[in-house]
């Protein structure tokens, strides 16, 4: 039983990491910015397994801790880089004749903007090692945590690839674009932004309503969008912890 406890929630974490994987081997080589998307929401829905699941069989383990973390280096760093760089690739093949553009070889500048997207990598890997390091990071977070940023990339390429309009889809896969939300998000993972946890330590309303706010408006926001809907999510918890910096101070 002892084994058990203590393996399970590494089990899931594996899980999780496969998924993060998968997801990355889709980019390559299908090109289909959906189904990698839906890996690594698969992967988020581990990640919080996993931590669930430690805490209820408590069997919480510095192991469990550097073993997620490094998951998540895969599924919420490489994973969602890996979508960045191919949304930036079609849009060099959608703007430019085949002639002028050969993703095998990009020309320097090309390869540049292209390969600019691991910056979220290395970001990501400087945000969990911080956050080990951290023990305070509990009612609220310093930074964007990493899987919320993966949410947000996936949700672009959920929409690079959706047939529902909504405001703001010509800008999907313009490089500029793409370029600001590679550098911006990669500031956001490790900025000293304070941003609230999701997690309810009691459920009334006047301790909770960031929360309670988030989490109505974000349902509205993905029934009317559906899995795009993940971009606007995100932007509007970052929106709501700015705010709550500013006049309210909940953890």
């Amino acid at each position: 039983m002892k084994v058990f406890k203590l393996s399970f929630p590494s089990f899931i974490t594996s899980l999780g990491l496969i998924s993060g994987c998968i997801s990355v081997v889709i980019s390559i080589s299908h090109k289909d910015l959906t189904l990698a998307g839906y890996f690594i929401l698969i992967a988020a829905l581990f990640d919080y397994a996993d931590g669930f699941a430690a805490r209820i069989l408590n069997s919480i383990t510095d192991f469990g801790k550097q073993l997620d973390s490094l998951s998540d280096v895969i599924s919420f760093g490489v994973a969602p880089a890996m979508i960045l760089f191919r949304m930036l690739e079609i849009s060099y093949v959608k703007s430019a004749p085949d002639a002028d553009f050969d993703y095998m070889h990009p020309e320097p500048l090309q390869a540049v903007i292209m390969y600019s997207s691991f910056l979220v990598v290395v970001f990501s890997a400087l945000r969990l090692a911080r956050f080990n390091l951290d023990p305070k990071q509990v009612k609220s977070f310093r930074g964007l945590a990493v899987p919320a940023n993966a949410l947000l990339i996936a949700g672009l390429g959920f929409a690079a690839e959706s047939d529902l309009p909504f405001p703001g889809s010509g800008l999907i896969l313009n490089r500029a674009f793409l370029l600001s939300v590679t550098l911006i998000s990669s500031y956001l993972l490790i900025s000293d932004i304070k941003m609230f946890s999701l997690k309810f330590t009691t459920y009334g309303f006047r301790e909770n309503h960031i929360r309670y706010v988030f989490l109505i408006v974000a349902a509205v926001l993905m029934a009317f969008l559906k899995w795009p809907g993940l971009t606007p999510v995100i932007l509007l918890y970052i929106l709501l912890s700015l705010v709550n910096n500013k006049f309210v101070h909940m953890e």
